[in-house]
């Protein structure tokens, strides 16, 4: 029993003291990292947002899993200096509160149009979504068509993404998934999620700090080491699912609009990426950019998936080209 004891003791003990030291570190970066944009308060939930520049057409975006707007600091002080643009953190995510509601693409957009709603931007916007943000850019333009004049798509999610790549793939993925649903908010209330932040060795996120510049790498690794950060993450990684369902029936019986639309696509393999894998998420970009008649698919051949960290130029140029678009045919 003894042999039973000591370890079981010392187990509790480390596991007590790694929450104790997540607890105040995060009340530490708090107080480090005060919000960079304003806040606003909406059913009683705090949500964060960052707005610049200025113009009648807005640019709204949502990053992928885990992202915040923190992602995209070298696109929206570029796309400033021609248009105003919005970025914003979801529930739970950098300094928003937690949501107790499903993180369903539903659930996402219908959050979205009420933030802008009370931030007072009008429609219509120029939507930018990356990665599993895109699902939620284009649920919004299936459902709020007049709410929307144009769109660039960054690496996207899929609907049918789980279907047509390689199997051993899409099952490395899922258990992936489901490891990471259950695994990621135990390892962020102990503080073990921020040990694995502070040396760039987060597996779904392996290197992704050093597309930081130096000066924001502090604040990223403190946004990623939230409590809140983990339970999100799990929250919508649960939720992918019903996200690419709720998309695919969206698209089957609501046309997507007639509008500028550029879908981006990564040219270099990453993360647990393929070439072959690479390939075909190409081909269904490809798909998407043909849901408009004004759609265009541009490859970006160095870089990874996280194409506004890599290149944001390419990212601030398919915005420029759709703004450009808008304008000329809507007079704005």
């Amino acid at each position: 029993m003894l042999w039973l004891i000591v370890p079981l003791g010392v187990l509790i003990g480390v596991v007590g003291f790694g929450a104790i030291y997540q607890a105040l570190a995060t009340s530490r970066d708090r107080r480090k990292f005060p919000p960079s944009g304003k806040l606003i308060e909406i059913n009683g939930k705090t949500w964060h947002y960052q707005i610049m520049g200025e113009g009648h057409l807005t640019v709204v975006v949502d990053s992928g899993t885990g992202g915040t707007h923190l992602d995209w600091q070298l696109v929206q002080p570029e796309v400033a200096k021609f248009t105003r643009i919005l970025t914003y953190d979801r529930a739970g995510y950098g300094w928003s509160d937690m949501s107790s509601e499903t993180r369903t693409a539903e659930q996402v957009v219908s959050e979205l149009r009420q933030l802008l709603r009370e931030v007072e931007i009008e429609p219509p916007y120029v939507l930018v979504g990356m990665s599993l943000g895109g699902l939620f850019s284009r649920l919004f333009a299936y459902c709020y068509p007049e709410e929307v004049a144009g769109m660039v798509l960054v690496d996207v999610a899929h609907e049918r993404m789980y279907e047509e790549t390689p199997v051993e793939w899409v099952e490395l993925n899922q258990r992936l998934e489901r490891l990471l649903t259950h695994v990621v908010p135990i390892i962020a209330r102990i503080g073990l999620l921020r040990l694995l932040v502070a040396f760039d060795s987060l597996p779904m996120a392996a290197g992704l700090f050093q597309k930081f510049p130096p000066s924001m790498r502090p604040l990223a690794k403190a946004l990623y080491s939230q409590t809140q950060f983990g339970k999100t993450f799990a929250q919508e990684s649960a939720a992918v699912s019903v996200s690419m369902s709720q998309v695919e029936q969206a698209r089957k019986i609501k046309p997507f609009p007639d509008i500028p639309l550029i879908v981006l696509s990564s040219g270099k393999p990453d993360f647990d990426i393929t070439q072959d894998v690479l390939q075909k998420l190409q081909e269904l970009h490809a798909d998407l950019a043909s849901e408009s008649p004004q759609g265009i698919h541009i490859i970006a051949r160095e870089s990874g998936h996280a194409i506004q960290l890599d290149k944001p130029e390419l990212v601030v140029d398919a915005i420029r080209q759709v703004f450009e678009k808008v304008r000329c045919g809507s007079a704005l």
